[in-house]
């Protein structure tokens, strides 16, 4: 299957020797916070994805804040403090960071995919349309096909949401025909026409 770039959350992680930070309270989870960044030596990436896979959102959320406060130029720092308020679906500081990783990283896909999938959630269409056509046409230029399906499927979806059914059909027309895109459920380019057709007039 092509073009499928959201895909549901992976089973959780099995963390039976991890004894970082998600196995203890939350003083201790915070001291453990002060002395690595003291040392020099968090890893924030990582260790926000195990708060992540331990259900811990609260924690994850508070190693983002940390991770941008330490680093407020890293584009990483702010697409996981996205990440991490799109996990609680709270999308409008979602919205908020991924503009801080845009603007540090413009032209980079993974950004731009995630600033329409929030805008999709938030139901702003136009905007989420606009975003994913920068990913379309970013992708086309630098010939990276993995988010080019997945975007043209998602933009032309949300052409239809907008009104502008006659032009999604000229959206999706590219897309491959076993490609999908996952939104709030996984588009197919099959649904996308389907759904094109059903909002032309007769």
């Amino acid at each position: 299957m092509r073009g499928l770039v959201r895909v549901p959350r992976s089973a959780k992680r099995a963390a039976g020797d991890y004894n970082g930070p998600m196995h203890a309270g939350t003083g201790q989870r915070k001291m453990w916070r002060k002395c690595c960044r003291e040392e020099g030596n968090v890893n924030y990436a990582l260790e926000i994805d195990r708060a992540i896979d331990g259900d811990d959102l609260v924690g994850a959320r508070d190693l983002a804040g940390q991770w941008v406060a330490d680093a407020p130029g890293e584009a990483e720092a702010w697409s996981k403090l996205a990440h991490v308020h799109e996990m609680s679906e709270d999308f409008v500081q979602a919205s908020n960071a991924v503009a801080q990783a845009l603007n540090i990283s413009p032209d980079y896909l993974p950004y731009l995919f995630e600033q329409g999938y929030i805008a999709y959630r938030l139901q702003n269409y136009a905007h989420a349309e606009s975003a994913f056509g920068r990913c379309v046409e970013r992708s086309e230029m630098a010939r990276d096909n993995f988010y080019l399906d997945a975007a043209r499927i998602a933009r032309a979806r949300c052409l239809v949401l907008d009104g502008r059914a006659s032009l999604a059909a000229i959206v999706i027309a590219d897309a491959a025909a076993d490609s999908a895109a996952w939104l709030d459920g996984r588009f197919s380019k099959e649904d996308v026409m389907k759904s094109i057709l059903g909002a032309r007039p007769p």
